[in-house]
């Protein structure tokens, strides 16, 4: 017994260095790749320069030879900044009609795929808020059909005849009369509306439960408080939110000093292995191979489980890809760093105004989108409330408008596509 006890311990004590080297908040806006293809050698004896200048950009660069091969690494230097935060994810619709108003009202719009999601950055003054909607599985309604033996479930249509769902008639489907099975926001959803989002409700059942109208995750930052929460009014008021509960973070935060959506990643890492190979550091490393590196690359692809290497694919070959991707990856799951800061966001602070907490900003305030909801509107109901802070006896300013903030996401003609 006290063997196994022993033998338990030790490896938990084995898998501490691995779970530590996993984690790090930089890896975000870094690129880490293991030159382990056979061929490929390191000169220790070059000297390999810890900065990487392309134009009016530097990049920080690392080399260094582990037992897995060498690594290298670039990133975008990090940088300390004073202002505000805010976050939120949840359901989030933005109409074509509300992207004119925002484009009236001197919102700037742009958009980019990476990682097989959409973000789309929106800024106007010192205030920029990136939203992120998941990958997508369709583009238009004709990609989605219906299944089950009801036809109450909306999804892919490849996937939707596949669906078997028992054969009982549940009163709340005739609320699927009132709307239809469509795309909305790149994810096939029965379409909400007021008046089929206010039966299921008469229902007893959750709109959250049958609209999978897209989750978006929303970020904000700001130079202070006050200017934050201006914008932060001004655009939900104009993209039809219900209730918005603000709950900022103020304080300094350690982020990338240029944005990784205008930074390519390809580029950089082209050019530092490049270097690398030019200065002799780096031998057997062709430019076929340098090309197939620097395609994959996106700002993120560092650290124990998403580094780049010469790994062997689920299909049988090798390939240069992410550690994730190859054929039985040894993934480490990694956990938050404790303390004041928050390991998602690097925010470090009191929040500005909190959920009844005032706990240092362990947790930075998160926005609660809460339509149908909140101390002045009825369940189901279309309050036009002035939209003006309340505060409730929590201390959260509740942000109220029109009830209904849904509709079909149409991005493209306010934004312009940048890969």
């Amino acid at each position: 017994m006290r063997l196994i006890a022993g033998l338990v311990i030790i490896l938990l004590m084995l898998s501490i260095p691995l779970a530590v080297a996993c984690f790090s908040p930089s890896d975000r806006y870094a690129v880490e790749v293991v030159l382990n293809k056979p061929g490929i050698t390191y000169n220790p004896n070059v000297a390999v320069p810890g900065v990487l200048n392309m134009g009016k950009r530097s990049f920080v660069m690392r080399v260094w030879n582990e037992s897995d091969g060498l690594h290298v690494r670039v990133e975008i230097p990090q940088k300390r900044e004073t202002g505000a935060y805010w976050s939120y994810s949840g359901v989030l619709v933005i109409t074509e009609e509300n992207l004119s108003q925002l484009t009236k009202r001197g919102w700037v719009g742009t958009s980019i795929v990476k990682n097989s999601s959409s973000v789309n950055v929106f800024k106007k003054g010192n205030v920029t808020l990136r939203i992120t909607f998941p990958k997508k599985e369709c583009s238009s309604d004709s990609d989605c059909a219906t299944g089950g033996c009801s036809g109450e479930i909306c999804a892919p249509k490849w996937e939707a005849g596949k669906i078997v769902s028992p054969c009982v008639y549940a009163k709340w489907y005739d609320c699927l009369k009132l709307t239809s099975c469509g795309c909305v926001n790149g994810l096939c959803s029965w379409k909400p509306n007021p008046a089929f989002e206010k039966c299921l409700r008469e229902h007893g059942i959750d709109p959250n439960r049958v609209i999978k109208a897209g989750t978006a995750r929303v970020e904000a930052t700001g130079s202070n408080p006050e200017e934050l929460e201006r914008a932060l009014k001004e655009f939900f008021s104009t993209v039809g939110i219900n209730c918005t509960r603000l709950s900022l973070v103020s304080g300094s935060k350690e982020g990338p000093a240029y944005s990784p959506e205008e930074v390519s990643a390809s580029k950089v890492v082209k050019a530092a292995l490049s270097e690398l190979l030019r200065d002799g550091a780096v031998k057997g490393l062709s430019d076929w191979d340098i090309r197939e590196i620097s395609a994959i690359a996106n700002w993120g692809d560092a650290g124990w489980n998403s580094h780049i290497g010469w790994y062997e694919t689920r299909n049988g070959t090798y390939a240069w890809i992410p550690y994730y991707e190859s054929k039985d990856p040894q993934l480490v799951r990694c956990g938050g760093i404790s303390g004041t800061g928050n390991a998602s966001t690097g925010w470090v602070g009191p929040p500005v105004q909190s959920n009844g907490s005032s706990s240092g900003g362990a947790s930075p305030g998160t926005g609660a989108l809460n339509p149908g909801s909140g101390p002045n509107v009825t369940p189901g109901s279309q309050a036009a409330e002035p939209y003006e802070p309340k505060t409730n006896a929590g201390g959260v300013k509740t942000i109220c408008g029109p009830a209904s903030i849904l509709g079909i996401a149409v991005l493209l003609r306010m934004i312009r596509k940048r890969r």
